[in-house]
């Protein structure tokens, strides 16, 4: 069969309790799996397109490697394509169809859980680079410096678009441990400032994020997350056709298909995307936020909306916890 027909035959709460066991660090993330997969039972297969998803196990050539499935390929074309691929099974395979599908649906959301997310990671790690903010200017100061004293000429390289090269993959295995005790330190302080960097360049994109023109937040509401003790975000879409069922979508996402401790943090903030041309009514909005907070439980709890211009009907809501 191909694999829009096993996914057919094969519900998203069958595959459930394979993907658990096999992804028993990200149980904070299933709700992510569960948005790929109604995206994929909504969507129709390409027409005319022939191709196969080959199951067959992979690894148990070294002693004491573990076998596992391996499924493929599945990163060469687009999400309709692959949903028209025949399914072949491997002779010494022995696994329902219902771990078959969860293997697939796995291995096609590897880039993204969605077709436009896996292009915004396409074109965040091989597209040009873009700096929104001052910290991301300082760390691509930082990287270029290190780039260019630290790394041999021999090895360097820079491409058209004008990213950085290394011929090696690390670069920190060609100097081994012959570096003396003040390059140690020089590599632990570079490393310690470009994490920090990181860091921060990721929250002051998220303020501008929450900030941004139709937003009710403003800068002010939300500067605080800049200096956070550590927070985490998800991000949740409402992948139903039904216009009315959209936020009451992303709720079961929250409380049916995640699990998370709450104890770690004290404090959330919730915020809202909507189109403009399908907007929310009061009566949905105060009904999802009487829940979230519920569910939830902090005292400390912010709440906005954007409504911004996009095509599609879906609602968006991204959730941030926040250890203040």
């Amino acid at each position: 069969m191909t694999l829009k027909e096993l996914l057919t035959q094969v519900g998203f709460d069958e595959l459930l309790p394979y993907l658990k066991k096999y992804e028993p660090k990200h149980l904070d993330n299933l709700y992510a799996f569960r948005e790929a997969y109604d995206i994929l039972r909504n969507m129709e297969p390409a027409n005319n397109f022939e191709g196969k998803i080959f199951i067959e196990w992979h690894g148990g050539e070294w002693e004491d490697e573990e076998k596992w499935i391996g499924v493929g390929p599945m990163h060469d074309c687009t999400w309709e394509e692959d949903l028209a691929k025949e399914i072949v099974v491997a002779d010494d395979v022995h696994i329902s169809k219902i771990e078959i599908a969860m293997h697939c649906l796995w291995e096609i959301t590897y880039w993204g859980f969605s077709p436009d997310e896996r292009e915004e990671t396409w074109q965040r790690k091989f597209g040009p680079k873009i700096l929104n903010n001052k910290y991301e200017v300082a760390l691509d100061k930082l990287e270029e410096s290190i780039w260019k004293h630290q790394t041999p000429r021999s090895l360097r390289s820079r491409g058209e678009d004008g990213r950085r090269y290394v011929t090696r993959t690390n670069v920190r295995d060609f100097f081994n441990n012959r570096m003396n005790r003040s390059k140690r330190k020089r590599e632990y302080r570079q490393g310690k400032r470009g994490e920090s960097l990181r860091k921060m360049a990721a929250r002051e994109n998220l303020v501008r994020m929450l900030s941004a023109e139709g937003s009710t937040f403003r800068r002010s509401d939300v500067e605080f997350l800049l200096n956070v003790q550590y927070g985490r975000q998800y991000d949740y879409h409402s992948v139903t056709q039904d216009t009315s069922s959209r936020l009451t979508y992303i709720l079961e996402s929250m409380i049916q298909y995640q699990l998370i401790d709450f104890t770690k943090y004290d404090s959330a903030i919730i915020f809202i995307h909507c189109p403009s041309h399908c907007q929310l009514d009061e009566t949905e909005l105060e009904t999802f936020r009487k829940s979230v907070m519920q569910h939830l439980g902090y005292t400390n709890m912010l709440f906005g909306t954007q409504t911004e211009n996009y095509e599609k009907e879906e609602v968006k809501v991204t959730l941030l916890l926040n250890k203040t």
